[in-house]
């Protein structure tokens, strides 16, 4: 009776290890993934269009400014991902794993470093795999932030009004990649210069944080009086 304990629970680890869906979460490379804030021009994905004024740098050491970033994944439909709107972006799924600017300007570190993370797809399962960054002035995590996106993408704009009350805001997305999750220790690679047996890793240098377009509250009332003077002169003619 105990062999037969014992052999279960040898196959019951045997299978968990077969499963596991682990990715390298210890470090992003420089010579991978940079970023830098670019409020010369507003996110593409939020309307595009150039800014007054403004200027391309590095984001900055975390004891100045906060930036974090996401990594999310979506099913890989056998070439490499395109993200055309905001919309399609904010259908990918959230990986849980994070991490912010470091010290040094335009570089990345992730919070809670792991080489074997867990990532929720099938080890035997490819998917399609990008970062997202954005400033602390939107928010802390990308659930908030994305919440943020989703009203905008539906034309509501007063949430992003309220959230930056006249700060600047950055928002921006790597190249993407695609990978298939390890069993090993470490796990897959996400982040490298080329593609290896795994995949493709993010390599994103320079990633622009694009500044975040939004109305003034006087450009909306302005806007709100335009159509009421509008339906007023329509009800006067009829």
């Amino acid at each position: 009776m105990k062999k037969l304990v014992l052999t279960g629970v040898c196959a019951l680890a045997v299978a968990g290890a077969a499963f596991a869906q682990n990715v390298n979460w210890g470090s992003i490379s420089a010579g991978s993934v940079t970023a830098q804030t670019n409020s010369t021009t507003y996110s593409p994905l939020l309307g595009g269009g150039s800014a007054v004024g403004g200027a391309i740098g590095g984001t900055g050491s975390a004891a100045n400014s906060t930036f974090y970033y996401e990594l999310l994944y979506t099913t890989f439909s056998g070439t490499q991902a395109t993200i055309p709107t905001l919309s399609s972006l904010l259908a990918w799924n959230d990986t849980g794993l994070t991490s912010t600017n470091s010290q040094t300007a335009s570089r990345l570190q992730v919070v809670n470093p792991n080489t074997a993370a867990t990532v929720p797809w099938s080890g035997s399962t490819t998917d399609s795999i990008v970062l997202v960054g954005w400033s602390a002035d939107l928010g802390s995590s990308w659930t908030s932030v994305s919440n943020l996106l989703a009203a905008a993408a539906a034309g509501n704009n007063a949430p992003l009004q309220a959230q930056l009350a006249g700060q600047q805001g950055f928002f921006g997305v790597t190249s993407t990649g695609y990978t298939a999750s390890g069993s090993s220790n470490p796990g897959a690679t996400l982040f490298a210069t080329a593609a290896n047996a795994q995949g493709l890793p993010i390599f994103s240098l320079n990633t622009q944080l694009y500044l975040v377009p939004v109305p003034e509250p006087t450009t909306l009332a302005l806007a709100g009086l335009g159509g009421l003077s509008l339906l007023l002169f329509r009800r006067q003619r009829k």
